[in-house]
């Protein structure tokens, strides 16, 4: 068996390297661009919680349900007591209704588990001094999965 770094296979590696030089760098920039979204990740320190984790937030701790989907998704079906306020208005420092629970645990709903509205939303609201900011690990769709009651009135 030979060695994965041997001079040989260097000199093929090289070869490769220089046959497919494009295909190599866009391999890179793949890499750097996950690792930096990892970084991202790590460095916001946004914790998701679960449904169970959500709930006894809200329940025992005062905390709110603010979902960050568009109207129209939440005027379709929604955690009851939940605020909608958008991810756009969030970006854009439109808090005024949550202000008061700056102390509160203040729980994102966003789409589904993929749904990078919630994250961001977060982190922003992190940075406008929101002191206890999670996200409800797979969104909506989660909740909905687990038969959790869902609303549809404003």
């Amino acid at each position: 068996m030979s060695d994965l770094f041997s001079p040989e296979n260097m000199v093929e590696y090289w070869a490769f390297f220089n046959r497919h030089v494009f295909l190599c760098g866009m391999w890179v920039v793949c890499l750097v661009m996950i690792l930096y979204m990892q970084l991202k990740i790590m460095l916001a320190n946004v914790k998701k919680l679960t449904t169970a984790g959500a709930t006894m937030l809200v329940n025992h701790e005062e905390g709110l349900f603010v979902d960050v989907r568009a109207g129209a998704n939440f005027e379709q079906s929604h955690i009851a007591n939940s605020l909608n306020i958008s991810a756009a208005d969030i970006k854009a420092g439109k808090t005024q209704r949550i202000e008061s629970a700056k102390d509160k645990p203040i729980i994102l709903v966003g789409r589904d588990k993929m749904d990078s509205e919630a994250f961001n939303s977060a982190r922003i609201l992190k940075q406008q001094g929101f002191t206890k900011v999670f996200t409800l690990d797979g969104g909506i769709m989660q909740w909905a999965n687990e038969n959790l009651p869902l609303s549809n009135k404003k």
